[in-house]
Formats: C-alpha cells, sequence, structure tokens
C-alpha cells in the first residue's frame, strides 16, 4: 500500500503576487517506507530538541498551556531548526517527498475559484504524472490530509474523485482511501507540515539551496510537481 500524508504552505490566491508569500502554493506528499521507524524517529526527534521547542513557541502553537508537547509547525521554526529537522529526517531512507509547486502568478484566474476543486486537480495530476513515470507503483492508496485544509462540505470528494479518474477511468492505480485528521494526533503530518515549509521558503526565498539540492541527490525527494509547468510538458 502507498500510504501518504499531506500538508501544504501558502495559500491558494490570485491576490497580492507582488508579495512573495503570495506567489507560490506548495503541497508536500510524505511516503515513509516505515511508518513505526519513522514515527520512532519523529519521538526522538521532540525529546532531544523540547526545550529548544518551547524556546520557539513564540505563537504558542506547539505546545498545550499545561506545558505539554502539541505538535511541530513549520512556520514557527527558525531557520537553525529546520535545517535540524531535514538532517534529523533525510537518513535511513525512511520516506519519501513528493512536492507539488502551484504557481499563482501563471495559473489562470478561474483555477482559484473553486479552491478545493483545484487542490483536488493537483493531487490527480501528481499521482498520474507520477504512476506513469514509475515514480509510485500501481497499488492501494491511502491519504492522510490536515482536516484544516479541507471544508467539511467538499471532505468526500478527493478520494471519490481519485478512484474515478486514475482507478475506473484510466485503471493506473488500484483503489484510493482518504482521511482527514487532526494534525496534532497524526506525527507524520507533521512532517509534511515542516517539509512543505521548507520548500515553501525555497521557492519564496532561496533558503535551504543546500538542503534541497542535497536532498535530490540523495533521493529523498522524488519527483517536484510543477503547475502549469509539469502539466505541459
Amino acid at each position: 500500500m502507498n500510504v501518504y500524508y499531506v500538508d501544504e504552505s501558502g495559500s491558494m490566491t490570485k491576490k497580492n503576487l507582488n508579495y512573495k508569500s503570495n506567489q507560490y502554493f506548495i503541497i508536500c506528499m510524505v511516503i515513509p517506507s516505515d511508518n513505526k521507524k519513522l514515527k520512532r524517529v519523529y519521538n526522538r526527534f521532540i525529546s532531544s530538541n523540547i526545550n529548544e521547542l518551547r524556546k520557539e513557541d513564540l505563537h504558542h502553537c506547539m505546545f498545550y498551556p499545561n506545558g505539554k508537547f502539541k505538535e511541530l509547525k513549520g512556520a514557527f521554526l527558525s531557520l537553525d531548526m529546520k535545517k535540524k529537522f531535514i538532517n534529523y529526517f533525510c537518513r535511513n531512507n525512511l520516506l519519501s517527498l513528493y512536492y507539488i509547486c502551484s504557481s499563482n502568478k501563471l495559473v489562470e484566474n478561474y483555477f482559484y475559484m473553486n479552491k478545493a476543486r483545484a487542490f483536488n486537480y493537483l493531487i490527480k495530476l501528481t499521482i498520474e504524472y507520477n504512476t506513469l513515470n514509475n515514480n509510485i507503483r500501481k497499488d492501494m492508496n491511502h491519504f492522510y490530509i490536515d482536516e484544516r485544509n479541507v471544508k467539511t462540505a467538499t471532505i468526500a470528494t478527493l478520494g471519490e474523485y481519485l478512484n474515478i479518474e486514475l482507478v475506473t477511468a484510466s485503471h493506473i492505480q488500484k483503489t484510493f482511501i482518504v482521511e482527514y485528521c487532526q494534525s496534532e494526533s497524526k506525527e507524520l503530518i507533521q512532517v509534511a507540515d515542516v517539509f512543505s515549509n521548507i520548500y515553501f521558503s525555497y521557492v519564496k526565498n532561496d533558503r535551504f539551496n543546500n538542503e534541497i539540492n542535497l536532498m535530490r541527490d540523495q533521493m529523498y525527494i522524488k519527483n517536484e510537481f510543477y503547475f502549469p509547468f509539469s502539466y505541459w510538458q
């Protein structure tokens, strides 16, 4: 089974594109090679950096009011902590990263009229592209997505859409199950959150150039799907 943990950075927007923070929308899909081992790595990272994480939690998002750790949030980690995160997780080949980078400047104005539909379309194109190029094997697929990224009214649409397009219509995949979860209850969604934020910083401000190139060279980054570029290739 292909298991995906999915989170995003940036916004789907056509407004204020002169601001670098509004130029890109990023989705990160993490596929673990071993869920249990990767969760142990997560737990070790938290325990070994707990004091620094507490100092960096200036917005009170990563810890509960009682002081207990809640979740990792990439947007609130320092540059040094993100580099430490990369070094900690990108070893022993425990995960693969698939990125989607949508250019808010280049997409047509109508594309974001229905953001849930646009999100689903980007996921579909990426799975389709990577399956046809043998980056993702044909198998059963299980998605875990942060529930804050979807409206309740559209919560069932992605799984149905992927099954129609990639199973029934083209038969390039076997089946899809999609679950929306609270990120604090799914450690590996938090891992996707941090990696998506790292890539967002990379495309926005050219930060993490060395780290991203090393992740490419070491094959942790399996694919970077640029929309609309990759779609028209």
